[in-house]
Protein backbone atom coordinates (compact mmCIF):
# COMPACT_ATOMS: atom_id res chain seq x y z
CA UNK A 1 0.00 0.00 0.00
CA UNK A 2 1.52 3.72 -0.68
CA UNK A 3 2.89 5.60 2.49
CA UNK A 4 0.07 8.20 3.50
CA UNK A 5 1.73 10.95 5.43
CA UNK A 6 -1.22 12.22 7.21
CA UNK A 7 -2.29 8.89 8.30
CA UNK A 8 1.33 7.36 9.36
CA UNK A 9 1.65 11.21 11.18
CA UNK A 10 -2.09 10.28 12.75
CA UNK A 11 -0.61 6.99 13.65
CA UNK A 12 2.13 8.14 15.38
CA UNK A 13 0.24 10.94 17.57
CA UNK A 14 -2.80 8.95 18.30
CA UNK A 15 -2.51 5.32 18.73
CA UNK A 16 -0.80 5.18 22.12
CA UNK A 17 -3.67 7.69 23.36
CA UNK A 18 -6.46 5.71 22.13
CA UNK A 19 -5.38 2.71 23.36
CA UNK A 20 -4.31 4.38 27.05
CA UNK A 21 -7.72 5.92 26.91
CA UNK A 22 -9.51 2.51 26.69
CA UNK A 23 -7.16 1.12 29.61
CA UNK A 24 -4.88 -1.00 28.04
CA UNK A 25 -3.67 -4.24 27.06
CA UNK A 26 -3.66 -6.74 24.50
CA UNK A 27 -7.31 -6.91 23.62
CA UNK A 28 -7.64 -2.92 23.48
CA UNK A 29 -4.11 -2.61 21.57
CA UNK A 30 -5.69 -4.69 18.71
CA UNK A 31 -8.85 -3.32 18.53
CA UNK A 32 -7.25 0.43 17.66
CA UNK A 33 -5.37 -1.57 15.37
CA UNK A 34 -7.98 -2.71 13.24
CA UNK A 35 -9.55 0.22 13.56
CA UNK A 36 -7.11 2.17 12.27
CA UNK A 37 -6.34 -0.39 9.60
CA UNK A 38 -9.99 -0.01 8.79
CA UNK A 39 -9.35 3.81 8.21
CA UNK A 40 -6.47 3.86 6.30
CA UNK A 41 -8.35 2.85 2.61
CA UNK A 42 -9.88 5.77 2.98
CA UNK A 43 -7.74 7.87 5.16
CA UNK A 44 -7.74 10.72 2.17
CA UNK A 45 -11.41 11.12 1.60
CA UNK A 46 -11.42 11.47 5.73
CA UNK A 47 -9.69 13.74 5.95
CA UNK A 48 -11.30 15.83 3.36
CA UNK A 49 -14.87 15.17 4.41
CA UNK A 50 -14.76 14.05 7.97
CA UNK A 51 -13.67 14.53 11.24
CA UNK A 52 -10.46 12.09 11.45
CA UNK A 53 -10.50 11.73 15.07
CA UNK A 54 -14.25 11.10 15.61
CA UNK A 55 -14.12 8.86 12.89
CA UNK A 56 -11.71 7.02 14.60
CA UNK A 57 -12.57 6.41 17.58
CA UNK A 58 -15.82 5.33 16.70
CA UNK A 59 -14.48 2.82 14.57
CA UNK A 60 -12.14 1.95 17.68
CA UNK A 61 -15.23 1.06 19.47
CA UNK A 62 -16.87 -0.49 17.32
CA UNK A 63 -14.05 -2.74 17.23
CA UNK A 64 -14.20 -3.44 20.96
CA UNK A 65 -17.58 -4.21 20.58
CA UNK A 66 -17.32 -6.51 17.96
CA UNK A 67 -16.42 -9.69 20.66
CA UNK A 68 -19.73 -9.09 22.62
CA UNK A 69 -22.20 -8.67 19.12
CA UNK A 70 -20.39 -11.92 18.25
CA UNK A 71 -21.59 -13.54 21.17
CA UNK A 72 -25.23 -11.77 20.85
CA UNK A 73 -25.12 -13.43 17.50
CA UNK A 74 -24.38 -17.25 17.85
CA UNK A 75 -26.48 -17.25 21.09
CA UNK A 76 -29.18 -15.90 18.71
CA UNK A 77 -28.05 -18.55 16.34
CA UNK A 78 -28.29 -20.84 19.37
CA UNK A 79 -31.61 -20.32 19.97
CA UNK A 80 -32.89 -20.33 16.53
CA UNK A 81 -31.45 -24.22 16.40
CA UNK A 82 -32.62 -24.74 19.60
CA UNK A 83 -36.45 -23.52 18.20
CA UNK A 84 -35.86 -25.29 15.23
CA UNK A 85 -34.92 -28.59 17.03
CA UNK A 86 -37.70 -28.50 19.40
CA UNK A 87 -40.04 -28.34 16.12
CA UNK A 88 -38.33 -30.88 14.12
CA UNK A 89 -38.68 -33.19 17.83
CA UNK A 90 -42.26 -31.78 17.92
CA UNK A 91 -43.23 -32.81 14.38
CA UNK A 92 -41.51 -36.24 14.82
CA UNK A 93 -43.30 -37.23 18.17
CA UNK A 94 -45.77 -40.04 18.19
CA UNK A 95 -49.25 -39.27 17.15
CA UNK A 96 -51.93 -40.04 19.31
CA UNK A 97 -54.25 -42.78 17.69
CA UNK A 98 -57.50 -41.44 16.00
CA UNK A 99 -60.34 -42.58 17.97
CA UNK A 100 -64.46 -42.36 16.50
CA UNK A 101 -67.34 -43.07 18.34
CA UNK A 102 -68.93 -46.73 17.55
CA UNK A 103 -70.81 -49.19 19.26
CA UNK A 104 -68.95 -52.51 19.64
CA UNK A 105 -71.62 -55.08 18.48
CA UNK A 106 -70.03 -57.61 20.56
CA UNK A 107 -69.39 -57.73 24.21
CA UNK A 108 -65.28 -58.36 23.94
CA UNK A 109 -62.95 -56.10 22.81
CA UNK A 110 -61.27 -57.28 18.99
CA UNK A 111 -59.31 -56.09 16.17
CA UNK A 112 -59.79 -56.22 12.48
CA UNK A 113 -56.23 -55.86 11.80
CA UNK A 114 -55.99 -51.96 11.51
CA UNK A 115 -58.76 -50.67 13.99
CA UNK A 116 -59.14 -51.58 17.93
CA UNK A 117 -62.60 -51.95 18.72
CA UNK A 118 -63.77 -50.80 22.45
CA UNK A 119 -66.99 -51.10 23.56
CA UNK A 120 -67.95 -47.83 22.86
CA UNK A 121 -64.79 -46.29 20.64
CA UNK A 122 -62.90 -47.74 17.95
CA UNK A 123 -59.45 -46.59 18.14
CA UNK A 124 -56.90 -47.05 14.94
CA UNK A 125 -54.20 -48.59 15.66
CA UNK A 126 -52.16 -50.15 12.81
CA UNK A 127 -49.67 -53.22 13.46
CA UNK A 128 -51.32 -54.11 16.68
CA UNK A 129 -49.33 -57.14 18.96
CA UNK A 130 -51.22 -59.07 21.68
CA UNK A 131 -53.94 -57.61 23.86
CA UNK A 132 -55.89 -58.27 27.12
CA UNK A 133 -58.96 -56.86 28.43
CA UNK A 134 -58.86 -54.46 31.45
CA UNK A 135 -61.45 -53.02 33.10
CA UNK A 136 -63.04 -51.38 30.34
CA UNK A 137 -60.06 -50.43 28.15
CA UNK A 138 -57.11 -53.02 27.14
CA UNK A 139 -53.49 -53.61 27.91
CA UNK A 140 -51.29 -53.98 24.20
CA UNK A 141 -47.59 -54.45 23.61
CA UNK A 142 -47.44 -52.27 20.50
CA UNK A 143 -43.86 -51.17 19.25
CA UNK A 144 -42.23 -53.27 21.51
CA UNK A 145 -44.00 -51.55 24.61
CA UNK A 146 -46.66 -52.51 26.89
CA UNK A 147 -49.21 -49.49 26.63
CA UNK A 148 -52.66 -49.25 28.29
CA UNK A 149 -55.64 -48.52 25.78
CA UNK A 150 -58.58 -46.98 28.02
CA UNK A 151 -62.38 -47.04 27.45
CA UNK A 152 -61.94 -43.38 25.16
CA UNK A 153 -58.96 -44.59 23.35
CA UNK A 154 -56.02 -42.51 25.51
CA UNK A 155 -53.02 -44.08 25.20
CA UNK A 156 -50.54 -44.78 27.68
CA UNK A 157 -47.39 -46.18 29.20
CA UNK A 158 -48.09 -49.23 31.40
CA UNK A 159 -45.21 -50.63 33.82
CA UNK A 160 -47.65 -53.61 35.23
CA UNK A 161 -47.07 -57.22 34.35
CA UNK A 162 -49.86 -58.76 32.09
CA UNK A 163 -50.04 -61.87 30.88
CA UNK A 164 -51.04 -61.86 26.91
CA UNK A 165 -51.45 -65.66 26.56
CA UNK A 166 -54.71 -66.73 24.93
CA UNK A 167 -58.31 -67.28 26.87
CA UNK A 168 -59.36 -70.83 26.46
CA UNK A 169 -62.58 -72.48 26.82
CA UNK A 170 -63.95 -75.50 27.17
CA UNK A 171 -67.71 -74.43 25.09
CA UNK A 172 -66.82 -75.44 21.72
CA UNK A 173 -70.02 -74.31 19.40
CA UNK A 174 -71.04 -77.13 16.77
CA UNK A 175 -69.22 -76.17 13.75
CA UNK A 176 -68.21 -77.89 10.23
CA UNK A 177 -65.51 -80.10 11.16
CA UNK A 178 -63.49 -77.64 8.13
CA UNK A 179 -64.13 -75.00 9.76
CA UNK A 180 -61.42 -74.08 12.23
CA UNK A 181 -61.42 -72.18 15.76
CA UNK A 182 -58.56 -69.53 15.17
CA UNK A 183 -59.40 -67.85 19.55
CA UNK A 184 -62.14 -67.95 21.66
CA UNK A 185 -62.77 -65.94 25.04
CA UNK A 186 -65.22 -65.95 27.66
CA UNK A 187 -67.55 -63.20 27.49
CA UNK A 188 -70.16 -61.86 30.24
CA UNK A 189 -73.43 -63.36 31.07
CA UNK A 190 -72.72 -66.91 30.47
CA UNK A 191 -71.38 -66.47 26.61
CA UNK A 192 -68.69 -67.39 24.45
CA UNK A 193 -66.99 -65.63 22.26
CA UNK A 194 -65.42 -67.45 19.25
CA UNK A 195 -62.93 -66.95 15.83
CA UNK A 196 -63.76 -69.06 13.17
CA UNK A 197 -61.88 -69.46 10.22
CA UNK A 198 -64.76 -70.64 7.24
CA UNK A 199 -62.92 -73.42 5.14
CA UNK A 200 -66.39 -75.19 4.13
CA UNK A 201 -69.15 -74.35 1.96
CA UNK A 202 -71.77 -74.90 4.51
CA UNK A 203 -74.35 -72.25 4.12
CA UNK A 204 -73.06 -69.84 6.50
CA UNK A 205 -69.53 -69.84 4.97
CA UNK A 206 -71.15 -69.41 1.43
CA UNK A 207 -73.16 -66.11 2.90
CA UNK A 208 -70.00 -64.79 4.02
CA UNK A 209 -67.91 -65.01 0.59
CA UNK A 210 -70.53 -63.27 -0.96
CA UNK A 211 -70.67 -60.28 1.94
CA UNK A 212 -66.69 -60.04 1.62
CA UNK A 213 -64.44 -61.07 -1.21
CA UNK A 214 -60.77 -60.61 1.34
CA UNK A 215 -61.43 -62.84 4.17
CA UNK A 216 -63.73 -66.13 5.46
CA UNK A 217 -62.86 -64.93 9.30
CA UNK A 218 -65.96 -64.84 11.90
CA UNK A 219 -67.15 -64.15 15.36
CA UNK A 220 -69.88 -66.97 17.07
CA UNK A 221 -71.27 -65.36 19.92
CA UNK A 222 -72.67 -68.20 21.50
CA UNK A 223 -74.50 -68.93 24.65
CA UNK A 224 -75.37 -72.51 26.26
CA UNK A 225 -78.58 -72.59 23.64
CA UNK A 226 -77.38 -70.93 20.35
CA UNK A 227 -74.72 -69.22 18.18
CA UNK A 228 -74.96 -65.85 16.43
CA UNK A 229 -72.90 -65.08 13.70
CA UNK A 230 -71.12 -61.84 12.84
CA UNK A 231 -69.25 -60.45 10.29
CA UNK A 232 -65.66 -59.32 10.60
CA UNK A 233 -62.80 -57.81 8.78
CA UNK A 234 -59.73 -60.29 7.82
CA UNK A 235 -57.05 -60.59 10.36
CA UNK A 236 -59.94 -59.72 13.21
CA UNK A 237 -58.64 -61.29 16.85
CA UNK A 238 -60.09 -60.70 19.97
CA UNK A 239 -59.89 -60.77 23.62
Amino acid sequence: MPTDEGYDAFVAARRDLLVEERGGGPVVEAAVDRALARCRRGWRRLEREDDVEARVRDQVELELDRPRRRRIALRAVGVLLLVVLAGVLWSLRPQPPAVAEEPNPLPVPWYDGTDLHLAEVRVTLPDLGPFVADGDGVIVRRDGEVQRVDADGDLSAYSGSVDFGSDTTDNIPPIDPNDRILQSVDGPSDTTLHLVEMLSSNPEAGTYVRLSETGRRVFLLCTPYSCVTRLVEPGARLR
